[in-house]
């Protein structure tokens, strides 16, 4: 599917991938297996090495393997701001985690760019505290920028948001 997507799009795309490669706080959780998040990193670069070969368009992917706080600070500070079309946002599930990000992913997007948050409804089980989920981050970004951004329609579990014009 995502080949078809960027098939698409320009002939040339720039990718960052942001992640630590080291699972959150649910990962440390009794009966995690740790060998399940060491092989994402590595199926993660198989899947953008089989994509890069199959897809038309010709694919710029940079890898930071940093936490996102330091990698869009970075970028920011780097000159990209209002830089990105479209932003995905699928890191940590913790509150704290999820504003930041949404709050710097925004000034690296560009006007009328898309940021898709993942897991909106994601709950960790047998946790009751809304700060250990995306939920109540997501919600209080939509809100806090809601003169700057519309919301659109999006799959369950995910939040799709628009930047509008300054």
């Amino acid at each position: 599917m995502l080949i078809r997507l960027l098939d698409k799009l320009q002939p040339d795309i720039e990718i960052h991938a942001v992640d630590t490669w080291e699972g959150g706080i649910e990962h440390q959780a009794e009966g995690f297996v740790a060998t399940d998040i060491s092989k994402v990193e590595s199926r993660f670069i198989k899947n953008m090495e089989i994509i890069k070969r199959e897809s038309r368009c010709r694919i710029n992917l940079k890898v930071h393997k940093t936490k996102s706080v330091r990698a869009l600070a970075k970028m920011i500070s780097d000159g990209k701001t209002n830089y990105f079309d479209f932003i995905y946002i699928d890191g940590s599930h913790q509150a704290a985690d999820v504003i930041t990000d949404a709050v710097l992913a925004f000034d690296l997007l560009r006007e009328n760019g898309i940021i898709a948050f993942d897991d909106y409804l994601w709950r960790e089980p047998a946790i009751e505290s809304p700060l250990r989920s995306p939920k109540i981050a997501i919600d209080s970004f939509t809100t806090i920028f809601s003169n700057k951004l519309q919301i659109v329609s999006a799959p369950l579990y995910q939040l799709y948001i628009q930047k509008l014009s300054r």
